[in-house]
């Protein structure tokens, strides 16, 4: 079998890494061929294991003047695109909720033009064919349009966060399309039993396609020490994000510094961010003598678990207002703090 994963951006990027550095070394040793499709290419490509193919022709039709121009003509001719409106027609209100319900059924209808001269192409691959989204947005819709025409092609997707729980998200909580991609997908996996639940009771003519997916961790050599020298140390790992609230962790740090003066802190920070040197400098600035701040920004997985395994660290911190399996606390168990 021949497996297309499309993602947002990996290999390329820090923002799916996380999740998929080890996933993508499982689906190597089973399918014939893995070949992956980012939607955008931001940064540098991320080392892959040797035989995993990139295709980059997607991003390059997404991003093209001509593949933006036919989105946006598409959006004007799209059913789909009204039937939202007519059904919410407050978002009339709302040009920023107009606009990703624009954006969503443009991208929906060039990853079909895409996926349908990705099969000509490749008609010799038809029926060993599975196309996987990692999340459940325009991708998928776009490949259960071609599904119309091709139903031998398989079509499943993972659903994370964002993608699931769109009130935690965007003002107008509401994802376009979303019982019309639901009719396509073959099997959908979230990688809660929390995703599961909520879109099983969400939309229970699909219960059936829903079926959760746990992320994990690899197994570590070692277990963190924790602190002999008197110090507490408090470590933490996401990107800085609103919905990450690394704001109330540090809050919350200093006020342990000032309610125990004789007691010394330390607090790391893991993960960037557009806060990050205005948070390193407010922490420099207002925490008492007895605490400090360090906030390195992004660090891969290898430099990570090298982290936890030579610094003494007392206690992991996740304050985020929405996780799935949040891989950042998988891994910090995996290591014993």
């Amino acid at each position: 079998m021949v497996l297309l994963l499309f993602t947002a951006n990996f290999p390329y990027g820090a923002t799916e890494k996380t999740f998929l550095e080890v996933e993508i070394q499982h689906l190597h040793s089973v399918f014939e061929r893995v070949i992956l499709v980012p939607r955008n290419i931001p940064g540098n490509r991320s080392p892959i294991p040797n035989g995993i193919e990139v295709d980059k022709s997607y991003s390059t039709y997404l991003n093209s003047t001509i593949g933006r121009l036919s989105g946006s003509i598409s959006v004007l001719q799209s059913l789909g695109f009204y039937q939202e409106i007519f059904l919410r027609p407050n978002l009339l209100l709302y040009p920023k909720s107009i606009i990703r319900l624009a954006s969503f059924y443009g991208g929906a209808y060039l990853t079909s033009r895409w996926v349908k001269s990705w099969i000509k192409d490749n008609d010799h691959l038809k029926k060993k064919l599975i196309f996987y989204t990692y999340w459940l947005d325009q991708a998928a819709m776009g490949i259960g349009l071609v599904k119309q025409q091709h139903p031998e092609i398989c079509l499943v997707s993972r659903a994370h966060g964002y993608d699931i729980y769109p009130e935690h998200y965007f003002k107008h909580a509401f994802w376009p399309g979303r019982r019309e991609t639901l009719t396509y997908l073959n099997q959908l996996f979230p990688d809660s039993e929390a995703g599961t639940r909520y879109l099983r009771e969400s939309y229970p003519e699909f219960a059936s396609k829903i079926q959760t997916n746990l992320m994990g961790v690899p197994d570590t050599d070692f277990l963190n020490r924790p602190s002999q020298d008197g110090v507490i140390r408090i470590v933490s790992c996401s990107m800085l994000r609103p919905e990450k609230r690394v704001g109330e962790i540090f809050e919350g740090f200093r006020h342990a510094a000032r309610l125990y003066p004789k007691q010394r802190f330390e607090w790391y920070h893991i993960g960037n961010g557009e806060t990050r040197f205005e948070l390193q400098k407010l922490a420099d600035e207002t925490l008492p003598t007895n605490a400090k701040a360090y906030l390195p920004g992004y660090s891969d997985k290898q430099s990570l678990i090298r982290f936890y395994r030579d610094t003494p660290l007392d206690v992991f911190v996740n304050l985020s207002t929405t996780e799935g399996i949040p891989v950042s606390i998988m891994e910090a168990i995996s290591c014993g703090i």
